[in-house]
């Protein structure tokens, strides 16, 4: 359990502090569909702040499955089930990214995703599920632009698209995670960095 006291004791900011100097995680999964038993074929993080995102920072993990994997997921993500059977052991990526997340608040487009899987993968790991702080760059552009017509609008390529971010490869962990916290540096440009936390966290 040295992961869990390590992420309970690590220093965490305020709800009152200003976004410009919080830890940020920008955090991604691809899954095997969207059931609340899913399974996690890829995670993608890195660490970042509102002065810019270092990629040095970045990781990237390819999880093993065995399991018979979902053909409409595999033609979105394209991880076929020889790949998944590659991959490394969720067991060995789960307390690298509890490491990573210690401190820091996650950073996600459609970030009560991320916050499930990572409360139903720490339980099972741990025993306990981990509490997760996060910031939501899709719930935060529904109040920036609102009332856009429909679904595709608020999708992440179509966000960055609005405010002149580069296009990327979609449906890959690392490089989701990277375009969320391009994204969210961008419309931190218009919300104010001196912003509270408290103000665009989702708990």
């Amino acid at each position: 359990m040295r992961g869990l006291a390590e992420y309970a004791s690590a220093s965490w900011p305020s709800a009152r502090t200003a976004v410009a100097k919080a830890p940020l995680l920008a955090l991604d999964f691809e899954l095997d569909g969207l059931a609340r038993d899913t399974h996690v074929l890829q995670a993608g993080w890195i660490a970042f702040d509102a002065r810019g995102i270092p990629l040095v920072n970045a990781q990237c993990f390819e999880v093993c499955s065995r399991r018979r994997l979902d053909d409409a997921a595999v033609t979105v993500h394209g991880i076929g089930e020889q790949r998944a059977r590659s991959g490394e052991p969720l067991g060995t990526m789960v307390p690298l990214l509890v490491a990573a997340l210690s401190g820091r608040i996650v950073v996600a487009h459609g970030a009560s995703i991320e916050r499930a899987v990572i409360e139903r993968t720490t339980r099972s790991h741990f025993g306990t599920a981990l509490p997760v702080r996060t910031i939501c760059t899709l719930a935060l552009e529904q109040r920036l632009a609102p009332n856009l017509v429909g679904t595709d609008a608020y999708r992440l390529s179509a966000t960055r698209h609005r405010y002149n971010l580069p296009e990327y490869p979609q449906h890959d962990a690392l490089s989701d995670a990277i375009a969320a916290a391009e994204l969210f540096l961008a419309q931190l440009a218009r919300i104010g960095a001196d912003s509270p936390l408290g103000s665009l966290e989702q708990w």
